[in-house]
């Protein structure tokens, strides 16, 4: 593996490289988080990538975020193109049209469990691949890191205790995968943004969300879920948190995109340990019953994931993806070697470091996203 060179002298080194006026006003990014204030991208990644940029480039770059109300989830990747944001989280799913190669990994969700993993092979899967940066390019974009979610389980207002209790329940599903997942146990899957959660669980229009133990506490969902069956059904890879606009890249030299290259790796890494905190807070809600799969539901979790994986090559292929099996087998090799690398004792800053040695130092910053 690679030496990791310490942040402080990093941020030395790039300060040098930096040519900035002494005391001259910083330049904002304009930013948009999208979750709200609680989210942990709000609450960790963005200002994390503030302070970071600020310190590697000397006090000439910061980013402010507006954690809702400027660009809602389902406009975002016109609002990056049009510059209406400037750097915002992007979730590929939901633009299935624009993104058939960049979106590959979240059809492979299922693959792995620690977020931490899979957030490092997603990125570093999407930086290096081709035809992925080539749609990242068509649609005014420059793609800089991709988080991961704990695992999935059911979080419902009702006990959902076998494939029974699960016939006819309407279930959030926040990607195509986990919809046919809901369809697998009898349930009704709808899409609805993680931001309307609250909203749509209080009133009745849905009675739960397949989603991670934190958006309980992310999401504030604590008064509504009183149940939370175990079923650890992958994590949820399609959100680019770190999802420039190119209207904002042409305007950075090449030093200055290496800095919010790195400065995105320790915002993304400070939010998956935020992810995490906030799923074991959730675990300790005492109003909340945590429910283990009965054979009838690990047997259907068994049999979908066999089919869904024999068949997404087919599925890829269909939507577009070139060399499809080609491709999960890199991404598959990816998980394997992140596994490797990423370790149960590390810091975020240590794995920030890690993966921005390991993913965007290599890379060409005059040319990149361009």
């Amino acid at each position: 593996m690679k030496t990791l060179l310490k942040p402080a002298s990093l941020a030395g080194t790039m300060a040098l490289t930096l040519a900035m006026a002494s005391g001259a006003q910083a330049d904002t990014i304009r930013a948009t988080s999208s979750f709200g204030p609680a989210h942990p991208i709000a609450v960790h990644a963005y200002p994390e990538i503030s302070a970071r940029l600020s310190e590697f480039t000397d006090g000439a770059w910061d980013l402010n975020d507006t954690p809702g109300g400027l660009v809602a989830p389902p406009d975002m990747s016109s609002g990056l193109r049009d510059g209406v944001t400037e750097f915002g989280t992007l979730l590929m799913p939901y633009f299935p049209a624009e993104f058939p190669e960049a979106a590959l990994p979240t059809e492979l969700s299922i693959l792995g469990s620690n977020n931490l993993v899979i957030s490092a092979a997603v990125t570093e899967y999407l930086a290096t691949c081709g035809d992925c940066q080539s749609e990242f390019t068509e649609n005014g974009q420059v793609f800089l890191g991709t988080d991961a979610t704990p695992p999935y389980n059911l979080l419902t207002v009702k006990p959902i205790r076998s494939v029974e209790d699960a016939k006819g329940m309407r279930l959030r599903t926040g990607a195509p995968l986990y919809a046919k997942f809901a369809d697998a146990i009898g349930a009704e899957a709808t899409q609805i943004s993680s931001s309307e959660l609250f909203e749509s669980l209080s009133q009745g229009v849905i009675d739960g969300t397949f989603s991670a133990n934190h958006e309980i506490i992310a999401n504030r969902l604590g008064d509504i879920i009183k149940y939370v069956t175990v079923v650890q059904e992958g994590v949820y890879n399609g959100a680019a948190p770190a999802m420039a606009s190119a209207l904002l890249w042409v305007r950075m030299a090449p030093e200055e995109r290496q800095a919010l290259a790195r400065a995105s790796q320790y915002g993304i890494a400070k939010e998956l340990y935020g992810f995490n905190e906030d799923a074991a807070k959730a675990r300790e809600d005492a109003s909340i019953e945590f429910i283990e799969m009965d054979e009838s539901l690990k047997a259907a979790k068994e049999a979908y994931n066999t089919q869904h994986l024999a068949n997404a090559a087919a599925i890829l292929g269909e939507r577009g993806v070139k060399d499809a099996q080609a491709k999960i087998d890199r991404y598959t090799a990816l998980v394997e070697k992140w596994e490797g690398l990423i370790t149960p004792d590390m810091s975020y800053e240590d794995m920030a470091e890690l993966r921005y040695t390991e993913i965007f130092a290599p890379l060409d910053m005059a040319g990149y996203g361009e």
